[in-house]
């Protein structure tokens, strides 16, 4: 079977993805990437909301209580309760939350829109050799995302088990230099008949293509996922 129709539908199907117009989840974002810029502690316990099609989110409480943050690829703000901005991006030149705000959004929409993502006529797949790792045998599938689509970086291999599962993504994160990740995505649960992971970690990749596991550059976890 062809390995992006496997995956499709062993994470749902694009019959109920169709379904789907927005999502909200309970998550945390952390990580060493955090620490280095003195940014710890804001992703914290936080609510995402977004959109299944446009790349629109909202984090809430952000970076304090009493304000969110809202994204778009170009365009992130802060916000009062009252949804009132006080603070918005503009070329990001330096780390502050906004651009926190920018890297954590990117990952989460792009988490929660996998694999039906890669569907759209804009992205161009192709399989290519198989991988092992733990006594697996995984199948690889280059992707190259489109510009109209606001990611870490444009081309990355993303891992399937023979179920379909993904179960690693080689990247970069342009934002950050684009030294080369791994990220695995661990512990699936069932929401409103998708599947989520419900953990991701990213670390450094090794010039052995395997993943560097003294650090962990960012945590992605998610305590509850709404479909909807």
């Amino acid at each position: 079977m062809d390995l992006l129709t496997m995956a499709i539908d062993e994470h749902g199907g694009m019959r109920r993805w169709e379904e789907i117009s927005r999502f909200r989840a309970a998550a945390s974002i952390t990580g060493d990437v955090w620490k280095h810029y003195g940014l710890d502690g804001m992703l914290d316990d936080v609510v995402v909301e977004g959109e299944a099609r446009d790349q629109r989110l909202t984090i809430t409480p952000f970076p304090v209580p009493g304000r969110y943050a809202t994204w778009e690829p170009h365009r992130q703000m802060i916000k009062t309760g009252d949804g009132v901005p006080v603070e918005m991006s503009g070329k990001m030149e330096k780390w502050n939350p906004l651009r926190v705000v920018h890297l954590a959004a990117q990952a989460v929409w792009n988490q929660l829109t996998a694999p039906f993502l890669l569907a759209r006529a804009d992205f161009v797949t192709r399989e290519i050799g198989p991988w092992r790792e733990d006594g697996q045998e995984w199948r690889r599938l280059a992707v190259t995302y489109p510009r109209s689509i606001s990611v870490h970086t444009r081309r990355q291999t993303w891992y399937f088990d023979n179920s379909g599962f993904l179960c690693r993504i080689d990247h970069r994160i342009d934002l950050l230099g684009g030294a080369p990740l791994v990220q695995y995505p661990l512990d699936y649960c069932e929401f409103d008949r998708i599947l989520v992971p419900m953990r991701h970690r990213v670390y450094a990749r090794t010039t052995q293509e395997s993943a560097d596991l003294s650090t962990t550059m960012l945590a992605l976890d998610f305590t509850d996922v709404i479909f909807s």
